[in-house]
């Protein structure tokens, strides 16, 4: 009962911020700036999108294969469906459990522990290559200079936020094939912070010993991340270019959309609401502080709008097509285990 309150709680403030949030842009904003879109736009949107959901199916096909298993490809796509429509309506990532449940539900070789392993490393290879991304992305910006049209020179920054970044990806990498490695090294410095990692990582490193050993499946899955992620950031350079930003780097609009994306990793509201938008618009002004704060934020609220109509519609037919009930599911089994190995 108390976490259903919690949740009430959570739904209600975030339903309010919202409200705040779009008095604050003006409604007519994001009205006016939909209508630049027309509807080529949002047939070309929803076309992006929907490459993008393809694109993740055919990787996920790959992650599981890598596994010496196998799985439908309407099962993965469906599992997306439903699962990016609870992360829409639900904070704490709660879809991710519920697409462990409808593989281990509806694949029965999977098993519930295949099921959290694929889902994990998912997640670890998207962080991974968004690390990347942002690395490779902040050094083109630096080795050309580019700065938008602000006063402040922020080569110091983009340069230090690369190497930072790089790091990053090099200890993501180094965690995947170096694990015990990296454990000793903790080991060193806390044997508590060790057990901690080692009880993180326990049912991740049964599934990557195995997933490890095909490294033509590796290598397909992190070249087909790099489409995934550009056709994700790809909506919000659309957005930016049809209603009339078009003098915005491509290069800074990826980089804010990335930006969302991470704050929706660890999201505090549901599907990221309030904070994503307003992190992703910050990163835009330090670069253009001539355009109105307003007028930027509402391109992102638009972008999540459009985002969030898709995945409803998208997450019912979904639940139709795979005959998933979410009452169905057992979610304190399914987050237990998926604590307790993870």
């Amino acid at each position: 009962m108390k976490e259903k309150i919690k949740r009430l709680i959570i739904g209600l403030s975030t339903i309010v911020l919202i409200i705040i949030m779009l008095i604050y842009v003006d409604i007519n904003e994001i009205i006016r700036n939909f209508q630049h879109l027309s509807i080529y736009g949002i047939l070309i949107f929803i076309l992006i999108y929907t490459i993008t959901f393809l694109l993740r199916t055919i990787r996920l096909k790959q992650i599981i294969h890598g596994l010496d298993l196998d799985a439908s490809y309407l099962t993965l796509l469906g599992s997306y469906g439903v699962g990016w429509g609870v992360n829409e309506l639900t904070p704490g990532k709660i879809g991710d459990l519920v697409r462990i449940e409808i593989l281990n539900e509806k694949e029965k070789q999977i098993g519930l522990s295949k099921s959290i392993f694929v889902i994990a490393i998912e997640r670890i290879i998207d962080l991974l290559i968004l690390f990347g991304i942002v690395c490779f992305s902040l050094f083109f910006m630096y080795l050309n200079n580019i700065q938008g049209i602000t006063d402040l020179n922020l080569d110091f920054y983009i340069i230090f936020s690369a190497f930072l970044l790089f790091g990053g990806t090099i200890l993501l990498i180094i965690l995947i094939f170096k694990t015990n490695w990296i454990l000793k090294i903790f080991e060193k410095i806390s044997s508590k912070l060790r057990n901690l990692l080692e009880r993180f990582l326990k049912n991740f490193l049964e599934g990557i010993k195995d997933f490890r050993k095909h490294k033509k499946k590796i290598a397909n899955v992190l070249f087909l991340s790099i489409p995934v992620w550009f056709f994700e950031t790809l909506t919000l350079v659309l957005i930016f270019f049809l209603t009339g930003y078009s003098e915005v780097n491509i290069m800074i609009i990826i980089l804010a959309q990335i930006v969302t994306f991470f704050t929706k990793t660890f999201p505090i509201t549901p599907g990221g609401w309030i904070v994503s938008e307003n992190a992703g618009a910050l990163l835009i002004l330090i670069f253009y502080p001539s355009i109105p704060n307003n007028s930027i934020l509402s391109l992102f609220i638009l972008d999540h709008f459009l985002r969030i109509g898709y995945i409803l519609i998208f997450g019912i037919c979904s639940a139709l097509w795979l005959n998933f009930h979410y009452k169905s599911i057992i979610l304190k089994k399914v987050k237990s285990k998926y604590n307790t190995n993870l």
